[in-house]
């Protein structure tokens, strides 16, 4: 007994002076203590930030059991102080269901505050420990940030069975409840009252028949982002992601945004939360579980830079980081249109990389390093959207001949020159003129060091570039694209109908679409735009004016759904709704 003794007090001795040093970065996955040298107990979280401080809440849990809610501080998201359980299970069980009392499984909680209230408002999955058939929430309240938290009483909302959820609180002091139901089948999404208690009538299905779960939501601009697991229990799977205009509207479901190794598995983690840092601009943190399935009290945690500068999520790996890492994270930056005699650099919608060289010299698509990533003065030619790109560094010019990809000195050939054709969100198709043929990330792979290569156009996002300027050496105008703009919608709506021999065809296909032009008058450019039905532009181009038809392919980008095309010219205006099967 006394050496069990002694090699305990040698343990806790251990952990201690283990924890004197602080912490400077995050570790994914690795073993986080907090001021005392103890193991954070705080799963399935969230990190709320009020008068200089982060609060961090989850579950604590031994083993299996919970006991309550954990409360963690911090001034600067790596050291973490515990505080009091923000709640402690306490009461005893009934009947009605109307308690959070020992033996209850308490499950990802979520804390908004309440501006007009003035009360913190906390969310939880509830269970009555046994199993995970009653898939009720947890509703609590709070006049300090950290507690201790009332309990207010468990429900279903609106009558749906609610699992893994979470809160969203938005701009305008509204706020909504995410859940996984029908079992796990949809997301429901509900606005709550203004007291944030209760579930307003208010509510969605989104995401209909995709078996996600654990949602963590944020807002860039005027986008709404989720992210979401898949349902394998324990076991981690490959993240899902959505994006919307509407938080009440329709979602479009996006690809996987983890794109390094391990990305099957979200890096061994499953998605709890998204939290924006205070004081950085565009900068987000994932935040995720790596489940320990036979002790879920003892789980660890996966923290990652949250990457928006594409226009879409991606989480990269990183052994450790700091909060440094958002400094240089938008340096490149969007730019609005194309400008000839501008310098651009080529970034990959797949996989968020830049258009780059290896040691090889083969041309590639990796993360920003300047010793790699190519920047492009883009020459104007005689035909609209058609320039030669000459490589900044080298001063030679990107050229698509029948042996791939080359940079080479300047010469006359059209192989060296390059139309660029607008796509949704501005993102173009880049076509070799000689070969008509499109840049294309090789196998759309979205690894750190895929090849880009000549193919086939194929309406496949390994084939959509965006333009970016690095905003260090140039002041281009930005492109805004999470600024959604509801005028423009009225604008379409209110414009006049008339008939000049436009023909938007097929009204019901799986994208694709052509525009026909006949018995025109004039022959002036003719801008055309696409929008989703809650006002989102998602697709602009110009088409010229002596060309008697344009075929636009949007096949695999567009989601499913309603759409209003807008072509408008000088001459003319036409809308026409389209569907996407």
């Amino acid at each position: 007994m006394k050496k069990a003794l002694f090699i305990l007090s040698f343990v806790s001795f251990f952990v201690s002076t283990a924890s004197a040093a602080a912490y400077t970065k995050i570790t994914p996955g690795e073993n986080w203590l907090d001021t005392d040298g103890n193991f954070i107990n705080a799963h399935g979280g969230c990190v709320l930030y009020e008068n200089g401080y982060y609060y961090l809440f989850g579950e604590n849990r031994t083993v299996f059991y919970s006991n309550g809610i954990s409360c963690y501080k911090s001034a600067d998201l790596y050291n973490w102080k515990k505080l009091p359980l923000a709640y402690t299970v306490q009461g005893v069980q009934r009947e009605d269901l109307q308690d959070a009392a020992p033996g209850r499984l308490f499950e990802r909680p979520k804390v908004m505050y309440n501006k007009s209230t003035g009360k913190y408002v906390m969310y939880t999955h509830w269970e009555d420990g046994n199993n995970y058939s009653y898939a009720r929430v947890a509703v609590f309240y709070s006049d300090k940030i950290e507690g201790p938290y009332t309990f207010y009483k468990t429900y279903r909302p609106n009558g749906h069975d609610s699992r893994d959820q979470t809160t969203f609180l938005d701009e305008d002091g509204k706020a909504y409840h995410f859940c996984a139901t029908n079992m796990n089948t949809d997301i429901n999404v509900a606005l709550l009252n203004e007291d944030y208690l209760d579930p307003s009538l208010s509510e969605t299905l989104i995401l209909n028949g995709r078996s996600m779960e654990a949602p963590a939501i944020t807002r860039v601009g005027d986008t709404y982002f989720g992210i979401f697991s898949g349902c394998t229990g324990w076991t981690p799977n490959a993240v899902r992601s959505a994006m919307s205009g509407s938080i009440l509207g329709a979602w479009t479901e996006l690809t996987n945004p983890a794109i390094d190794a391990k990305s099957s598995t979200t890096y061994d983690s499953q998605s709890n939360y998204i939290l924006k840092v205070n004081g950085k601009e565009n900068a987000y943190v994932y935040m995720g579980d790596r489940w320990n399935s036979h002790d879920p009290g003892s789980s660890k945690y996966v923290w990652l830079p949250l990457n928006f500068r594409s226009g879409y999520p991606f989480i990269n790996w990183y052994d450790s980081w700091d909060l440094s890492i958002f400094d240089n994270m938008y340096r490149y930056k969007r730019a609005k249109s194309i400008v000839a005699g501008n310098t651009y650099a080529l970034l990959a919608r797949i996989s968020n990389r830049l258009f780059s060289r290896d040691g090889s010299n083969f041309v590639v698509s990796v993360d920003d390093d300047d010793t790699k990533n190519l920047q492009f003065v883009f020459e104007a030619t005689s035909t609209s959207n058609l320039y030669k790109l000459k490589e900044v560094k080298s001063g030679n010019y990107l050229e698509g001949g029948t042996g791939g990809l080359a940079l080479n000195a300047k010469n006359t050939n059209i192989t060296q020159e390059w139309t660029f054709s607008k796509q949704a969100n501005n993102y173009y198709y880049i076509t070799n003129r000689s070969r008509n043929q499109a840049l294309s990330v090789d196998g759309s792979s979205v690894s750190n060091g895929a090849g880009v290569v000549l193919q086939v156009k194929a309406s496949s996002m390994n084939q959509l570039f965006g333009v970016y300027f690095d905003s260090k050496s140039f002041e281009y105008e930005e492109d805004n694209f999470f600024k959604n703009t509801p005028s423009t919608v009225s604008s379409i709506e209110s414009v006049k109908q008339d008939k000049p021999g436009v023909v938007i065809f097929p009204s019901m296909n799986n994208g694709d679409f052509q525009i026909r032009l006949t018995n025109r008058t004039g022959n002036n450019p003719i801008n055309l735009k696409m929008f989703d039905l809650n006002g989102m532009k998602v697709y602009e181009t110009i088409i010229s004016g002596d060309e008697s038809s344009s075929t636009i392919q949007l096949s695999n980008i567009l989601a499913k759904g309603m759409y209003i095309v807008n072509a408008k010219s000088k001459d003319f205006s036409v809308n026409q709704k389209f569907i996407v099967k």
